[in-house]
């Protein structure tokens, strides 16, 4: 009998931590799409020119950053007092590298609206003003498909994610070009924030990568250039 009530103890334990692992995995989520509604707004404050809205998504960076520290917190815990080993421990591990990725995608969105507002609006030149649009849902999206994969815990996701940023890449590099060639009627100081807007797109798109690449290590242990 005393081994069947420690038996009983044993499974009520695991199916505790379990229950723990999967709430950290659900904030996650939520956590990611928080970021993924400001890293929106973001893109839409700089192709509409809503200057009026930079402090809204300036303001939306502090809810974040506290939901981080919580949740970064929560982690280490678990890891601390418990004994995870294979694909739990993967987990806990991989959940430490996609909080980063998920916090500094919430500083670039800010980054973004700065550097809009030091402009003062974009340079009223329709191929830059396409090429942010184009870029800024191109960023949005592969962000997005991280959030997904964090969501279904699909390895395929993180797979194909390197494949799909190619079209983020390739804006980022035309948005480039574009202004290059308009450097002299642009000024340097405009350019330069281009520039910066520009790779602030693509950092975003990156971290979506790499959140997606880890939900693959998590569920096969390999990450997909392994596979």
């Amino acid at each position: 009998m005393g081994d069947t009530t420690h038996d009983n103890h044993e499974t009520e334990l695991r199916h505790h931590y379990d229950d723990e692992l999967e709430e950290i995995r659900a904030n996650l989520v939520d956590f990611g799409t928080m970021v993924l509604t400001n890293v929106r707004h973001s893109g839409e404050v700089v192709t509409e020119n809503l200057l009026d809205e930079v402090a809204d998504v300036r303001a939306a960076d502090g809810p974040i950053n506290s939901r981080y520290s919580e949740l970064e917190s929560k982690v280490f815990e678990i890891l601390a007092l418990q004994q995870p080993v294979a694909r739990d421990l993967r987990f806990l591990v991989a959940s430490t590298r996609v909080l980063y990725e998920l916090e500094r995608s919430g500083d670039l969105a800010v980054n973004i609206v700065k550097t809009l507002a030091r402009l003062d609006g974009l340079p009223s030149d329709p191929i830059i003003q396409s090429l942010l649009n184009r870029l800024s849902i191109s960023s949005a999206k592969m962000f997005a498909s991280g959030v997904q994969a964090l969501a279904s815990m699909d390895p395929q996701i993180g797979v194909d994610a390197d494949d799909e940023d190619q079209e983020t890449d390739k804006l980022t590099r035309d948005l480039y070009q574009a202004v290059t060639e308009r450097q002299e009627e642009l000024g340097l100081e405009t350019a330069v924030a281009l520039f910066r807007m520009g790779r602030f797109f693509e950092r975003i798109a990156d971290h979506g990568v790499n959140i997606a690449e880890n939900v693959t290590f998590v569920v096969t242990a390999k990450f997909p250039d392994e596979i």
